[in-house]
């Protein structure tokens, strides 16, 4: 069976002479193994899809429980970014996220938009990349099924004033209830940052102003506790 689809190269790992097994983001098909062949000589035709972070259109077929990728062209080779080592870093920290959320076999068609709109956003506007990183952190982790409560408090459903964001019960808490959770201080503009974050396109957030890092660092800490991570590689490089 031979499909067409788009992938972003998560990892790679050479493979006997001058082979590639990659893993990859597909579009239609989620996390995937393909197997480049050939991919490490000198003018073979997919070396450049073979790279890990490239974007690219390809055919491939499967091959009993292999993919085979047979020839395609890349969309994005992000060599802007490449060239800018925190940009880098957070690039591949999309990567390892990735890498560690996605099933086999799955389509996670509007997690792949999001994350080549990401990788653009991080190549052309490292500035903000703070907020960009924020907000697909809480983009992704809401797609996921875990969208923070903040709206009503999330231990007793009332609409009163919140206090704390509590991580555990999964969005604010209203001080009545501050004596039953505990939880991370939460200012209402913090909250009003984390809405923005949630709703606004990834072409307009690097519009966006006056975030704080308490903001900053609650979606963080939120992301980890739900995905079950926070020793990610990438990071140690800049942290």
């Amino acid at each position: 069976m031979s499909f067409q689809d788009e992938i972003i190269v998560l990892k790679e790992v050479q493979y006997k002479d001058y082979d590639k097994i990659l893993q990859c983001f597909s579009k239609k098909n989620g996390k995937i193994q393909v197997m480049a062949r050939s991919a490490r000589r000198a003018n073979n035709e997919n070396m450049s899809i073979a790279q890990i972070m490239n974007h690219s259109l390809v055919n491939i077929y499967l091959n009993k429980d292999m993919y085979i990728l047979t020839n395609g062209s890349v969309i994005n080779h992000f060599y802007e970014m490449r060239n800018n080592y925190e940009s880098y870093v957070y690039g591949n920290y999309v990567l390892e996220i990735l890498n560690h959320v996605l099933q086999e076999n799955e389509n996670y068609s509007k997690i792949f938009d999001m994350s080549v709109k990401i990788l653009l956003m991080l190549e052309h506007h490292p500035e903000k990349m703070n907020y960009f990183i924020a907000a697909y952190e809480i983009k992704l982790i809401s797609i996921l099924g875990y969208k923070p409560e903040l709206d009503s408090c999330s231990h007793c459903g009332g609409n009163e004033k919140a206090f704390l964001f509590s991580i555990e019960e999964g969005g604010i808490v209203c001080k009545k209830c501050t004596a039953l959770q505990s939880g991370l201080s939460v200012a209402p503009d913090d909250i009003a940052a984390i809405r923005r974050l949630i709703g606004t396109r990834f072409d307009d957030i690097k519009d966006l102003n006056h975030i704080s890092n308490r903001a900053l660092s609650i979606i963080n800490a939120y992301f980890n506790h739900y995905i079950g991570k926070d020793n990610f590689k990438s990071l140690k490089l800049i942290r």
